[in-house]
């Protein structure tokens, strides 16, 4: 028989006790089988035991709701029956029951084939509700953000913190961003002397995520951003504040873009960072919001402003 992979996530336990409960899956799963120790939101998972403090949070509701695969949740209430409705009683004494779960539920399940993998990977969804949890004040969790190239850092939503992997302090992500409990493992990989600001450090990090932002980047229409945001572009600093001064009052995309002549790519991409930090809104045409002056009367102001300026510098010269 050929070796077969079952990916087993372990979220929400100290370190000691996630090893201690990977080592009595070792023995309790054939050797037929490699374990492969992944994240909550792989989407390769197969099978999920999360700690019951974090069942009720909003990203493990909706990786339960939205896949199936078996789970169970870890309590230390020390019940009389060791497994029941899903509920695991740790430490594990009798493995017995343990193994029976496994065998039912996991062992006896169809891997699926490396071609639909592929297309599971292909398809991981990214919406603006999945990137503004991470922003959600009432998540206390500690939160692992990571992406196909490794650990991006560790944030605290409801403390607008994030702790940040050197390597990644001034990159962006892609497609593959994602985030999980997270665990002492994850603490190990960041410098805890550093943090930032999670909200600002957050809307640089998608600023300079072009791929990812691409998967909610907007059609043409009005939209309002409700607070700056504090770019570090340098480069792009100025029209980032020059954006962020019109479209704080409620603007148009392409009449910005035609007024100002800037590139229309350039303003969805300023959209969609806002929109991904939960920053933006869509708004109606009828909406209060700037409308650039036509040519006619532009050209009545600048026509104002030098007559204006003509009496000033004579009243100025004479003393009027």
């Amino acid at each position: 028989m050929s070796k077969q992979y079952i990916n087993i996530a372990i979220a929400g336990l100290s370190l000691s006790h996630s090893e201690e409960l990977k080592n009595q899956l070792r023995n309790m799963i054939p050797q037929d089988y490699i374990i492969k120790w992944i994240t909550a939101t792989d989407p390769n998972i197969d099978c999920l035991f999360i700690h019951e403090t974090f069942y009720e949070t909003e990203g493990i509701q909706r990786i339960i709701n939205k896949k199936c695969f078996p789970w169970l949740k870890i309590t230390k209430h020390h019940q009389q029956q060791q497994l029941t409705n899903n509920v695991l009683n740790f430490p594990v004494s009798n493995h017995d029951e343990l193994t029976q779960w496994l065998n039912h539920h996991v062992l006896n399940q169809e891997q699926a084939p490396e071609a639909e993998t592929v297309n599971h990977i292909e398809a991981h969804e990214i919406d603006e509700e999945y990137l503004s949890e991470v922003l959600n004040p009432e998540n206390h969790a500690k939160l692992h953000l990571f992406d196909a190239y490794g650990s991006i850092g560790i944030a605290k939503p409801d403390l607008n913190t994030i702790w940040i992997i050197l390597e990644r302090k001034k990159t962006g992500t892609d497609s593959s961003f994602s985030y999980d409990l997270a665990n002492t493992d994850d603490f190990m990989k960041i410098y805890r002397k550093e943090k930032y600001i999670l909200q600002d450090w957050l809307w640089n990090f998608y600023w300079n995520s072009p791929e990812l932002l691409k998967m909610i980047a907007p059609d043409d229409g009005h939209f309002k951003i409700l607070s700056w945001p504090k770019p570090s572009d340098i480069q792009n600093k100025k029209l980032i504040f020059q954006l962020s001064a019109v479209f704080i009052q409620g603007a148009k995309i392409s009449k910005i873009a035609d007024h100002f002549n800037i590139s229309q790519q350039l303003i969805i991409r300023f959209i969609a960072t806002n929109l991904a930090m939960n920053n933006a809104v869509k708004i109606n045409i009828w909406d209060k919001h700037f409308t650039p002056p036509t040519p006619e009367v532009q050209d009545k102001k600048d026509d104002q402003s030098l007559i204006k300026s003509f009496f000033g510098k004579i009243r100025k010269k004479f003393g009027f």
